[in-house]
């Protein structure tokens, strides 16, 4: 970043803080805001190359030419590492638009499922893990969602402890169990 963007920045948590205090997370925090602006343009980008690419496939935009066009946007709430974000998902006539940064039915972005995971290893239950959450990051959650996270990764540890050894990295290991 440069350093006139963090000194805009610095301006906006001073206005902030003249104007009855400066919150970081959940509500009405700055780095809510900022991670919600930021996802939005950045599902804006994805729309625009993904509308770009398009038009280079078949020659041309809107859907006189039989081209991809823009057909406005849904709002999706998602639950990030700083708190609850709503942005507007754009949307094509099509429907051939796949946001990678957010894929289609999830709810939650990858830090937080690693914030509960690295909670859970410390040794803190779902219900202290949801406490946590509400009371640092403003996060309403259930103990639902921080068990289906979790039970993701037991899966996960689980077929990599099952996995195929490789021969040649593990010779001597792979000769034992045979």
């Amino acid at each position: 970043m440069s350093p006139a963007l963090l000194d805009e920045l610095a301006g906006l948590a001073a206005g902030r803080v003249r104007d009855g205090g400066l919150r970081l997370m959940g509500g009405g925090g700055l780095l809510v805001e900022l991670t919600r602006h930021l996802m939005q343009a950045a599902l804006e980008a994805e729309t625009d190359l993904h509308l770009a690419e398009e038009a280079g496939r078949t020659g041309g935009r809107g859907s006189r030419s039989g081209g991809n066009a823009r057909n406005g946007c849904r709002p999706r709430r998602v639950m990030t590492e700083v708190g609850s974000v709503t942005v507007q998902v754009p949307r094509d006539r099509l429907g051939t638009f796949t946001s990678g940064l957010l894929p289609k039915y999830a709810r939650r972005t990858g830090g937080l499922e690693e914030m509960v995971l690295s909670l859970t290893a410390k040794g803190l239950t779902s219900g202290e893990i949801v406490a946590h959450l509400a009371g640092t990051y403003g996060m309403e959650t259930s103990k639902e969602t921080v068990s289906t996270i979790t039970d993701k990764a037991l899966d996960a540890m689980a077929d990599w402890r099952t996995r195929p050894l490789d021969p040649g990295r593990f010779p001597l290991i792979v000769a034992t169990q045979q």
